[in-house]
């Protein structure tokens, strides 16, 4: 009989998932606003970075796992990318990012990430959430 469900079993790996997130989302904005360019590669750091800091918090085996790395890796892309954005918008108003990134809309947002990644940005974003999956599959 599989243990009871317990939140409190799933607070540290959501804690570890959310800095995770936080953390590479500073880290892909710093390098992309410092060189002016996209650096889609740094999705799938992000991605070895929250399987990494699941297991580190010891979260349980299974497809909640999986789960929550493949979307905390989602999280961290959209919101690196949302901070990119927002940041050279920022730049050139005179915004301070956080500002910026609140006063930021999803049309803007989208226009301006289509047009500052190439196709082969997008294949790598995409291979992102795979490999979260795999790097976080059960051990056999």
């Amino acid at each position: 009989m599989p243990p009871a469900f317990s939140p409190f079993r799933w607070l540290l790996p959501c804690v570890a998932a959310l800095a995770g997130c936080l953390g590479f989302m500073a880290v892909w904005t710093f390098v992309a606003v410092l060189s002016g360019k996209a650096h889609a590669w740094l999705a799938l750091l992000a991605a070895v970075d929250i399987a990494f800091m699941l297991r580190l918090a010891r979260a349980p085996e299974g497809r909640g796992r999986i789960a929550l790395a493949v979307c905390a890796t989602a999280l961290a892309i959209a919101g690196g990318l949302w901070l990119i954005v927002a940041t050279r918008i920022g730049l050139v108003m005179g915004l301070d990012p956080l500002n910026s990134a609140l006063r930021l809309g999803p049309v803007l947002f989208e226009a301006l990430t289509r047009l500052s990644l190439g196709t082969l940005d997008y294949a790598l974003i995409l291979l992102s959430l795979p490999l979260a999956a795999w790097l976080t599959r059960p051990r056999r």
